[in-house]
């Protein structure tokens, strides 16, 4: 018999060890798929991040914990219930099947910064071994950038460290680094305690919402007493570069966020066709999947109720591990013809560290807190840890921080090397004029402003928009100059940005995309103005509103399917079409061009996934993010953004807010007011002449 479990947390730990001390290697073969080839001990995370132990102590190698279990790091890309198969990549790029007799799904779930916008591209996730690792090496890295910065402001925000969520996660990992960073000011001159700044936002008006009420305030007194600030019934609502942007319109500027709420259902569950639970997968009492006879669920990942209050088990460390054991009892049942056993577990307590030796515990309905809670913490995980070896380690490490500084060595990284992402409100700068290029951006989503200032007059003019798919940086990078112009964000904006030493390496070492970028910097607007400065100056000055075309008798939207599109583009006179969403505003734009374009990709993909394509929505067809221009901008913004996309035509909106349009602008309109202006003051030259 095969036993196949996907994940390698505390249920599938503990399900492979109950089995195989129940099972002779003859009698079932167990094979344990997961990417890392060892379990990390999530409790310990915030000890890791903090310098306190060293990563190894907290990830426990999977082969050493399971003797007699095969492990394995391929990854799991699908599961097949009906044929008892599963599809794994075998790291060569090659999909291979394997066949199972009993599969145990417990791949817990995983980080989803995504429900922020931004949080993703700016802060540090807290799930993995690699999120903590990450974080200590940034951590010191600003107590670095710090000690070198001049400036007061820069300085402090360096030392700035946004946590947000305060449950268990958010509560300690605030805790370790306040105490990381406050110890270590003594072996730095230009910094003192005082300047170290650690928030905690929090959405509710308690942290710690799983403990006692007694316990929530003694937590959060000690917690501002080491200096950790609190902004409870606060939300994040955007995370950029510079910090993060609150519910109430405050920008709380820090060099480090670090999000603990948001979860995801790992992909392969949600490919799953089971039933479910809010994304987790139901199971019978004894754990089997609902409706399966040969598959498990356990962990993070399932709905599992408790028999003993009938309530989902809570994902948390110590129900998985029941869990597992619990399921591998049933198995053994089965196998023997025996009757199973629900699921059944009261929890033992809760334990919480917040830094400086202070801890708050719930054991068994009696509340400790204090040092006397902090010792129980330490007691009770040490000897969680799931082998000798690994506990020996952790007291060490215990031990010497006890008596020792904590570690500031760290590995030094070229941010100039690095491929990033970057999340912007409208109205901030991405970079202004004269700074030094650092990066190359390309837009993933979103419009930005190019702006310049007249050297003439002490204001800042729009020089063109640019939309999804443009980029910019180029020209300074390749010149090796500071920027001409500032670049800002006219809407949100994600962009993919290349560091100035990588982006260097792979423009010189690849002509063909050095040809292109060049060609770009020299077929810009600016490079037209310079060739017919005249024609700047009249289009500063002319009106949009006087340029603009109606608006097309028929305006699509994203539920107009592509055989209705068609049709209006063939009955359209002009055939440039606007694409509108639920709420009237601009989504998208059509012509022919488009329209070739997705027949192209139509003809690209395969029979079986092409399907009816003229019944197919425009929304599953077209990009959507289209750039374009507000009644505000000057005919000047409107000329240079279709020169610097080679198109002919821009649709226009409202406002910069308001989205609805309001028309649109064709090329030949602009290009024969600037002709008719051009003569007129040809005209009233040679007047002035005779």
């Amino acid at each position: 018999m095969r036993v196949v479990i996907v994940g390698g947390g505390f249920a599938a730990v503990q399900f492979a060890k109950t089995l195989r001390s129940k099972l002779r290697a003859s009698e079932c073969k167990i094979l344990l798929f997961n990417r890392e080839n060892h379990m990390v001990f999530h409790p310990l995370l915030a000890d890791v991040a903090g310098a306190s132990i060293n990563a190894d102590a907290a990830a426990a190698p999977l082969r050493q914990m399971l003797p007699g279990v095969g492990c394995r790091t391929e990854r799991v890309q699908r599961i097949d219930l009906s044929s008892s198969e599963i599809e794994f990549d075998d790291g060569n790029g090659v999909l291979t099947r394997l066949h199972y007799d009993h599969i145990v799904i417990a791949c817990g779930a995983e980080s989803n910064l995504g429900i922020i916008p931004g949080m993703s591209d700016h802060a540090f996730a807290f799930k993995v071994m690699r999120d903590a690792i990450d974080l200590r090496q940034h951590i010191v890295h600003q107590m670095e950038f710090a000690e070198a910065a001049t400036n007061p402001d820069l300085r402090r925000w360096h030392l700035s460290f946004i946590i947000v969520g305060a449950g268990f996660s958010g509560a300690e990992v605030a805790g370790e680094i306040n105490e990381l960073v406050r110890s270590s000011t003594r072996f730095y001159h230009n910094f003192r305690k005082d300047d170290v700044v650690v928030t905690l936002v929090h959405s509710q008006d308690q942290i710690l919402p799983e403990v006692a009420p007694k316990l929530r305030e003694f937590a959060k007194k000690k917690m501002q007493k080491a200096g950790i600030t609190m902004l409870l019934n606060t939300r994040a609502v955007a995370a950029t570069h510079e910090g993060v942007e609150l519910n109430d319109g405050r920008m709380l500027k820090g060099a480090t966020i670090v999000c603990t709420i948001g979860t995801a259902i790992s992909p392969i569950v949600q490919s799953l066709d089971v039933p479910k639970e809010r994304g987790r997968i139901r199971t019978t009492p004894e754990m089997r999947i609902e409706g399966q006879t040969n598959a498990w669920a356990i962990g993070d990942c399932a709905y599992i109720i408790n028999a003993f209050d009938n309530k989902p088990a809570a994902p948390t460390g110590q129900f998985a591990e029941r869990q597992g054991r619990q399921a591998a009892l049933n198995l053994v049942r089965i196998l023997k013809g025996e009757a199973t056993q629900p699921f059944r577990f009261k929890a033992l307590g809760q334990l919480c560290s917040i830094g400086g030796y202070q801890a708050v515990a719930e054991m068994l309905g009696v509340h400790v807190s204090g040092f006397l809670a902090w010792l129980m913490w330490r007691g009770v995980y040490l000897f969680k840890l799931p082998t000798w070896s690994r506990r020996i380690k952790v007291a060490l490490d215990w031990s010497w921080d006890v008596l020792f500084p904590r570690d500031l060595s760290f590995l030094n990284t070229d941010a100039a090397q690095q491929v990033t992402r970057a999340y912007y409100r409208p109205g901030d700068f991405i970079h202004r004029q004269g700074e030094p290029a650092r990066t190359f951006s390309i837009i993933e989503e979103g419009q930005v402003e190019v702006l310049q200032q007249d050297p003439q007059a002490s204001e800042t003019k729009v020089l063109a928009v640019l939309g999804k798919g443009d980029f910019f940086g180029e020209g300074a990078l390749l010149g090796n100059r500071p920027h001409e112009t500032s670049i800002r964000a006219r809407s949100a904006v994600r962009l993919r940005q290349i560091g100035s030493a990588l982006f260097s390496e792979i423009a010189g070492s690849f002509a063909p995309l050095r040809e292109l970028l060049a060609k770009a910097v020299t077929s810009r607007s600016g490079d037209f103005w310079r060739r017919v400065p005249i024609s700047k100056s009249i289009l500063e000055g002319e009106s949009l509103a006087s340029l603009l075309d109606p608006l097309p008798a028929e305006l699509l939207s994203k539920e107009t399917t592509y055989a209705d599109a068609i049709k209006a583009l063939n009955e359209s006179a002009t055939g440039h079409l606007l694409v509108l969403d639920e709420k009237q505003r601009l989504w998208g734009t059509l012509d022919r061009n488009d329209l070739y374009q997705i027949i192209a990709r139509i003809v690209a993909t395969s029979a079986e996934t092409r399907g009816d394509i003229t019944r197919r929505k425009l929304s599953d067809l077209l990009p959507g993010n289209p750039v374009y221009v507000a009644l505000e901008d000057s005919t000047l913004v409107a000329s240079a953004t279709m020169l610097d996309h080679g198109i002919s035509w821009l649709p226009v909106v409202q406002s910069k807010d308001d989205l609805r349009p309001v028309g649109r602008l064709r090329g030949d309109r602009i290009t024969r007011r600037l002709i008719e202006k051009i003569g007129h003051m040809e005209t009233d030259r040679a007047r002035a002449a005779s």
